[in-house]
C-alpha cells in the first residue's frame, strides 16, 4: 500500500497540494481524477518519490519513502509518463532494456534479456525489437515505454519455493492522452493484468468513463485537496462531478452499465 499522510507541496509561493492524506489500495487499480491544475501530477510525483513534499510523509507498506535507496525503489516501482523523448536512435529492445538497469550491474543476464523479450511480446512490439525507436509511431513508442516499465517491475514469474512474490507498484501519469482507442484499451488492459501478480496500479486518467471502467478505487482532487474518495463508480454522484469539473453531468445506462455524458 502507498500512503500519503498530511502531505503538502509548495512551489515558490504557490501552494499546489494542501494537507492531502490518502491510501492507494494494495492490489487495486487506483485512479486519480480532477480538472486541470488540481494537483494530480504533483500528487503522483510525490507518491513515486520523484518530488519531496514540503510537509508530510509518504510511505510504502508503512515504511517511509525516504528510507529506500534509489536502486531499491527502482526495483519495486515504475512510472509511465505521457511522453518520453530520447536523443539517440536506440533500437527498441535497448529502450525496453532500460527497465532492467536496476536489476544488474554491468551486463544484463540471460534472465534480464528474456524478461525484456517477453515484455515486448506482451505489448505487441517484439517484431520491431531492432527498429530504431524514433522511427516508431507515437502509439508504438508508448507501447515500448510500457514494455520498459513492465520489465522494470516484472512480477509474472512464479517465486522460488518457499518465497513469496514481491509486491510491485506501477504509476501511470496520463498514459493514454495521445493514444487512439485501440492503444488506450490495450495499454490499460496490460496494466490491469498486473493486479493478478501482486502489483498495485495508480493512474491519472482524464476520461471519466474509461476511469470508471478500469478503476477499483477513485481519488478526486479539487484545487490541491481531496474532494472525494470512492471505492466504486456508484459512489461518485452527479453533484460531485458537476461541482469538481464545472460541467453538467448526466448518468446514462447501457445494458446495465452506467456511463456519463457531459456538457457545459
Amino acid at each position: 500500500m502507498v500512503e500519503l499522510r498530511d502531505v503538502s507541496y509548495r512551489a515558490g509561493s504557490t501552494l499546489i497540494l494542501q494537507d492531502v492524506s490518502v491510501r492507494f489500495r494494495a492490489g487495486r487499480f487506483n485512479v486519480i481524477l480532477g480538472p486541470n491544475g488540481a494537483g494530480k501530477s504533483t500528487l503522483l510525483r510525490l507518491a513515486t518519490g520523484l518530488a519531496k513534499p514540503t510537509h508530510g510523509q509518504v510511505l510504502y507498506d508503512d515504511r517511509p519513502l525516504d528510507a529506500f535507496d534509489a536502486s531499491e525503489l527502482a526495483r519495486m516501482r515504475a512510472v509511465l509518463s505521457q511522453h518520453v523523448d530520447l536523443a539517440f536512435p536506440l533500437p527498441t529492445i535497448d529502450v525496453a532494456m532500460m527497465g532492467r538497469y536496476p536489476h544488474y550491474n554491468r551486463v544484463p543476464t540471460s534472465h534480464d534479456r528474456d524478461i525484456v523479450r517477453r515484455a515486448l511480446e506482451m505489448v505487441g512490439m517484439r517484431e520491431k525489437a531492432q527498429q530504431p525507436y524514433p522511427t516508431l509511431s507515437g502509439g508504438e513508442q508508448q507501447k515500448v515505454q510500457l514494455a520498459r516499465v513492465l520489465a522494470q517491475i516484472w512480477n509474472y514469474d512464479e517465486p522460488p519455493p518457499g518465497a513469496s512474490r514481491p509486491h510491485r507498484f506501477l504509476f501511470l501519469d496520463e498514459p493514454t492522452s495521445s493514444l487512439d482507442v485501440h492503444y488506450q484499451i490495450h495499454l490499460l488492459d496490460v496494466a490491469k493484468s498486473l493486479l493478478d501478480f501482486d502489483c498495485t496500479v495508480v493512474a491519472i486518467l482524464h476520461d471519466l468513463n474509461v476511469a470508471l471502467e478500469y478503476g477499483g478505487h477513485f481519488v478526486l482532487l479539487e484545487r490541491g485537496r481531496i474532494a472525494l474518495e470512492a471505492e466504486s463508480p456508484d459512489a461518485i454522484g452527479q453533484a460531485d462531478l458537476e461541482r469538481i469539473f464545472q460541467v453538467r453531468a448526466r448518468r446514462l445506462d447501457d445494458n446495465g452499465r452506467a456511463f456519463w455524458r457531459f456538457g457545459l
